[in-house]
């Protein structure tokens, strides 16, 4: 066995060593990406300041220096995470970690290179290798996400890489849409039927259907699709090209409830709305004088939702 008498090297190992230690938390999976920016990464040069932090690579020797440089011979890119099937586990478990985030992340070397990502959505398998910074790749690049495995599925902010990206072609669902924009409900409505019951319909098509309910004052038909979307929601488990559809489908569920004089359970989505109160503006001022919301207006939970939506969009100003 070869023993390498390096400092730098057992300090570079010390220092990885405790930075894994501390990780309160680590993200690894599948994860799909809309490359917005890329970069190659030239190791000597982005390491060739004086920086003491750099320190350590002067002293390796000359061979494990040079796999040291070579380790960072990738991609460095900026990337909307679109979906996730991430899993971030430690003191505070999530699926469908980072989705709809905008990360900064590195692609070791391989076949790929910027002209080939740059624009693209590119499905990739994460793991998050360090916390605080330390010396392995991607460490010393000011993020910890590596994105192994890489590869292009097709056009950023596209349909690539839904299962059901067939259906906006399907003439039977493009039938719907006219119908429904005609308020013709009846037969707009069996059409998506149909294509639900064959488990044919995407997220805009559950929610399309829940609206010809509503509109139609059929909520108690409605409130099952927006469960199925609202439970997807609290999940992560959507593209982040769905998130419109997915946030028209939380209020519709809230309106829905409240129109089965559900306070409680209304009320209990409108609260999500103040986890983040900027994100949500329009859903919170649109609760505020829904006439939806007239069945439960005088209950004490929504009461008291109303004035703690009040001083969330007051702190705003």
């Amino acid at each position: 066995m070869k023993i390498i008498g390096s400092l730098g090297v057992l300090v570079l190992l010390l220092i990885s060593q405790s930075l894994h230690a501390v990780c309160a938390s680590l993200v690894r999976g599948q994860v799909m990406l809309d490359i917005q920016s890329c970069s190659n990464v030239v190791p000597e040069q982005a390491f060739a300041s004086s920086e003491p932090k750099y320190n350590f690579i002067r002293d390796l020797p000359p061979p494990q220096r040079k796999a040291f440089l070579d380790s960072y011979r990738g991609l460095s890119v900026k990337a909307k995470v679109a979906r996730s099937f991430a899993v971030r586990s430690g003191l505070s478990p999530e699926q469908g970690a980072l989705s709809g985030e905008t990360i900064k992340a590195f692609i070791p070397p391989q076949t790929l290179n910027c002209g080939a990502v740059h624009g693209k959505r590119v499905q990739a398998v994460m793991d998050e290798v360090c916390c605080e910074g330390g010396g392995d790749a991607p460490c010393l690049l000011g993020t910890s996400y590596m994105l192994k495995k890489a590869a292009v599925l097709g056009g950023a902010n596209s349909k690539a890489g839904h299962s059901d990206s067939h259906l906006s072609k399907n003439p039977e669902y493009i039938q719907a849409q006219k119908l429904l924009a005609q308020k013709d409900y009846k037969k707009g409505t069996a059409i998506l039927e149909k294509l639900n019951f064959n488990d044919q319909l995407d997220v805009q098509g559950r929610f399309l259907l829940s609206a010809a309910y509503r509109d139609m004052d059929k909520c108690p038909k409605a409130i099952p699709l927006l469960e199925m979307l609202y439970q997807k929601f609290e999940k992560n488990d959507f593209w982040t090209d769905d998130e419109p559809y997915i946030r028209r489908a939380n209020f519709l569920y809230a309106r829905c409830l409240s129109m089965q004089e559900k306070s409680g359970e209304a009320v209990m989505i409108l609260q999500g709305f103040l986890v983040e109160p900027r994100k949500f503006k329009k859903e919170i001022l649109e609760s505020l004088s829904h006439p939806d919301f007239g069945y439960i207006k005088t209950s004490k939970a929504y009461l008291e939702y109303k004035a703690a939506a009040q001083r969330a969009l007051a702190e705003r100003h």
